[in-house]
């Protein structure tokens, strides 16, 4: 018999007698050497567990504790998941004959302590998940045997503090989460001997303050999750020594500045979140070379100028998402050297006017939200740097008028949301009533209606007749300051249309008629 058939029949064998007779009461031997439990009906270990079994799984039992000889019989045992039980005690004997366990997953069940000794006879362990408990503590001889553990999950419980030396023994591991606990402060020397580390995730605690050195000694680390904590402040060398870091995640927290080069070590950044923090600016060398970055999110914060060429060395970045700041402005060249940038978020800022250069350097750029700002005029040339432009948002300001051309040189334009400004409805309008007459597709289901004169409020502009388009009321509204002042009265009759008489303009007709006699 051919070594593969021969295989294949063992495990053949293997899943016979499993499936034979052997399976504990209530649970499944579904695959050779794999024994499922489940059900309300399980509140102790199901015995015996089959002596060749390698992985059992016991999930959504009422189970409360493990006893010493849990798992006596079960010495083969390279995977172990009790997951989502009522386990809520754990005997120090409870692994003690399981010397062979790789994969040992606890999560999701009410285990608030852990003996001090459960996991010493789990010496080839790699992974060993914890989280979703209620843990108050760990102590540094939990882990002193796991020298080949490279994943610890301890999220989602209520650990406070981490103990000096926690994890000085687990130079194996690769990913560690602490994420989702109480934690106010990292011991100084709390990771420096994770030389290994890829992935650090202590996101959604309670810290204050990285101490000066936390991450020297990760240099292979390649995720960190710092978000939704209470930073106030960063080292300018937090990150000197983590050239490898490709993720960092620091929104939600209440950074108020950033240091100037405290991002220059990280060249291999790929994606990096900022939003939901303080800021009030941006040191124009905070940022440097990322070439492998394509997303910025800085929303939510309390930036109100950008500098001049503060986003240059990220010069591959194709999402810049600056909406929900207080920007009254944007220098010309704010945007320098983003010259692959796809989409620019603005919305939702206090932006009154737009110089005709902010928007220079963008040559690829497809897509601009500018709504919910304050923006009362926008300038002829504003889109003569951007001709690949696809979509963009203009509604929500208080715009009265837009200058003839504007939109000439986006040939790839498809949808221009216009609704909600200030439109002022007479002959100024009459650019934007052409463009739209012509354009009717690219507005979407919401068109621009006419805010003044009071008469013609709520009017769709494109609906209306060109004749009924007024001149401005006063020279000092008027965008064409030379033409004579009428007054206009609704004609008797109709409802949309207007008479219009010049006083002055009768005035020297008749001075004129009266001096000739």
């Amino acid at each position: 018999m051919e070594q593969g058939g021969w295989w294949l029949w063992l495990l053949l064998l293997v899943g016979i007698q499993l499936a034979g007779g052997q399976c504990p009461e209530q649970c499944q031997c579904v695959r050779t050497a794999q024994v499922e439990c489940s059900g309300a009906g399980i509140t102790v270990v199901p015995s015996p567990i089959p002596a060749n079994a390698m992985t059992l799984q016991i999930i959504n039992t009422r189970i409360t504790e493990l006893g010493d000889a849990s798992f006596g019989n079960a010495s083969l045992l390279i995977g172990l998941r009790i997951e989502k039980n009522n386990l809520s005690r754990i005997s120090p004997g409870a692994f003690q004959y399981l010397p062979d366990l790789r994969y040992l997953s606890l999560a999701s069940n009410k285990l608030q302590e852990l003996p001090v000794q459960v996991f010493e006879p789990l010496d080839k362990l790699e992974s060993l998940l914890l989280s979703s408990n209620q843990i108050l503590r760990v102590e540094p001889s939990h882990f002193a045997h796991l020298s080949n553990l490279r994943e610890l999950q301890l999220h989602g419980n209520n650990l406070q503090e981490l103990k000096e030396g926690l994890f000085d023994q687990l130079t194996s591991l690769t990913k560690l989460n602490l994420a989702r606990n109480n934690i106010d402060r990292l011991p100084p020397r709390a990771f420096e001997r994770l030389a290994r580390l890829q992935v650090l995730r202590l996101y959604e605690n309670r810290l204050r303050q990285i101490p000066v050195g936390a991450f020297d000694g990760l240099p292979e680390l390649q995720e960190l999750g710092l978000h939704q904590n209470q930073l106030e402040t960063l080292s300018p060398e937090l990150f000197l020594h983590n050239g490898n870091l490709q993720k960092l995640y620091l929104s939600n927290n209440l950074l108020a500045t950033l240091p100037s080069g405290i991002f220059l070590p990280l060249r291999a950044l790929t994606k990096i979140t900022l939003h939901v923090n303080r800021l009030r600016d941006i040191s124009p060398g905070a940022f440097g070379p990322m070439p492998d970055l394509r997303e910025l999110w800085l929303y939510e914060n309390e930036l109100s100028t950008l500098p001049t060429a503060v986003f240059s060395n990220l010069t591959q970045l194709q999402l810049l998402v600056l909406s929900k700041n207080r920007l009254r402005s944007l220098a010309p060249g704010a945007f320098q050297g983003l010259g692959e940038l796809l989409e620019l978020s603005l919305h939702s800022n206090a932006l009154r006017r737009l110089d005709a250069q902010a928007l220079e350097g963008l040559p690829k750029l497809q897509n601009i939200s500018l709504h919910h700002n304050q923006l009362q005029a926008l300038p002829r040339g504003l889109f003569g740097a951007t001709p690949m432009l696809r979509h963009l948002q203009l509604h929500s300001n208080a715009l009265e008028y837009l200058p003839a051309g504007i939109f000439s040189p986006l040939a790839t334009l498809r949808e221009v949301k216009l609704h909600n400004n200030s439109w002022r409805c007479d002959e100024g309008i009459l650019p934007l009533w052409r463009w739209l007459e012509n354009n009717p597709h690219k507005v979407g289901e919401t068109p621009p209606l006419c805010a003044q004169p009071p008469a013609l409020r709520d009017t769709p502009i494109a609906r209306l007749p060109r004749d009924q388009l007024l001149v401005p009321q006063s020279p000092s509204a008027s965008p064409h300051p030379s033409t004579p002042r009428r007054h206009c009265r609704r004609a008797p009759g109709r409802s949309l249309r207007w008479g219009c008489r010049f006083p002055l303009e009768r005035r020297r007709k008749r001075r004129r008629g009266a001096g000739g006699g």
